[in-house]
């Protein structure tokens, strides 16, 4: 309980850190070597943290970014259908095939990925 209060925790403080890319010493709380590290739960955790959190912030209007929103839209209309371990899936395959990107904050790379994925399929 106190592992995913924690992750949770530290998931909310980088989201409202990490804002672009590429991330800085001080927002790489879990990189994505991290994510890669963890067990399959503990990547479920994070990728539902993360979403949910997203999926939050971006409903109330906390997202100034019209960019920024509209990618959040894309990835939610894009996911819609995907259950946790699909998404775990995906990420994971992407980070794989991006290791330069595992220095960079999950956070980022999620929104990242998921974009690229969302906009480069026909969902």
């Amino acid at each position: 309980m106190r592992r995913a209060s924690l992750l949770l925790s530290l998931v909310l403080l980088t989201l409202f850190t990490a804002t672009s890319r590429p991330a800085t010493a001080y927002e790489a709380f879990f990189t994505g070597n991290d994510y890669m590290a963890a067990s399959s739960k503990e990547r479920l955790a994070f990728l539902g943290g993360v979403y949910d959190t997203y999926k939050t912030v971006h409903e109330v209007g906390f997202i100034s970014s019209e960019e920024f929103a509209n990618a959040l839209q894309r990835i939610f209309d894009c996911t819609a259908e995907m259950n946790l371990v699909e998404m775990e899936a995906l990420f994971s395959a992407w980070l794989e095939a991006h290791r330069e990107e595992w220095d960079v904050a999950a956070v980022s790379s999620f929104v990242f990925s998921f974009d690229t994925h969302c906009t480069q399929s026909q969902y």
